[in-house]
């Protein structure tokens, strides 16, 4: 009898351990026999929950919660995978998400050695919506674990404001790619920035029609505390192609003078360009020079 316990312990012991095992994409939040271990930082918390709405387009019973507390603006969680990120013929991340106001920021982030995170703003308010993330152009196997920020750039307080609901995280394909010209105006297609360093880019109404820009969308960029490099990259569908064509040219709109504007092509070899604004509070047009290039390896712009 004695023996026989020992080998039910034994086997009962290696159970426990096998089952405590981390998620891998895709996530649902459904599963007891994984762990959702959640590394929280500068005031994010986030846990697993019972739905609170199991309406719309999602009704299943558990789902991620993240509360951003009173702490640093880029407040959030890490949990790690079982694995490495593998795209496979996708070039997207899905997830469904629920809060209470539209037009709150959600960064969803891989962590590696070379990070990458997109911003995407909800878009209703009290009801679950499916937000896309695109990763076009990620091909490395380096990515072990996912972060999300709720509203960058804003210190939380713990409120309903602050409390961000997600589940179903999985890999999607975005259409409908971007290339030159680009205007900000055509809500087929996907603008999706891809933020660094403290760097935020999203699309918004033109806060200023008057003068030389009187359309109705432009691209906003915030720079927040972080890195002196902070900036935001916006992919595109296809390589740039300059023609005959030597340089590039942008409208901005900044409140001061002499603040510099970096303009940046990435591929294989990125270039980039920096030119100073000349007036303030008013748009104005920037000429970026690429003399020299031929294109055919940039596929992103950065500012």
């Amino acid at each position: 009898m004695k023996r026989v316990f020992t080998l039910f312990a034994f086997a009962l012991f290696t159970l426990t351990v096998a089952s405590a095992q981390a998620p891998s994409i895709p996530i649902d939040f459904e599963s007891d026999m994984l762990t959702y271990t959640w590394t929280d930082f500068a005031g994010g918390a986030a846990s697993v929950i019972t739905n609170p709405d199991a309406t719309g387009i999602n009704t299943s019973s558990m789902v991620g919660q993240m509360i951003k507390f009173d702490g640093e603006v880029y407040g959030g969680s890490t949990l790690a995978l079982a694995g490495a990120v593998d795209f496979g013929d996708n070039n997207a991340i899905s997830m469904k998400v629920w809060a209470n106001r539209a037009n709150a920021n959600v960064t969803f982030k891989l962590e590696g050695p070379t990070p990458a995170e997109v911003t995407v703003p909800t878009t209703v308010a009290s009801q679950w919506e499916e937000l896309t993330f695109s990763f076009a152009g990620l091909t490395a196997l380096e990515y072990t674990s996912i972060t999300i920020i709720y509203d960058l750039g804003v210190v939380g307080d713990g409120t309903a404001d602050f409390t961000l609901y997600f589940d179903d995280i999985n890999f999607a394909t975005m259409e409908g790619g971007l290339s030159l010209p680009i205007d900000f105006e055509d809500s087929n297609l996907n603008y999706t920035f891809s933020d660094f360093g403290g760097g935020v880019g999203m699309v918004i109404d033109n806060p200023d029609a008057s003068g030389i820009n009187a359309s109705a969308k432009v691209g906003e960029y915030v720079k927040y505390e972080g890195e002196v490099y902070g900036g935001t990259t916006l992919s595109l569908g296809s390589a740039i192609d300059f023609g005959t064509n030597n340089a590039i040219k942008m409208k901005v709109w900044a409140n001061r003078v002499g603040a510099n504007v970096l303009f940046k092509l990435e591929g294989p070899a990125p270039v980039e360009v920096s030119v100073p604004t000349t007036v303030a509070s008013q748009w104005e047009e920037l000429t970026f020079s690429f003399a020299g290039l031929t294109g055919g390896t940039y596929t992103g712009i950065t500012i």
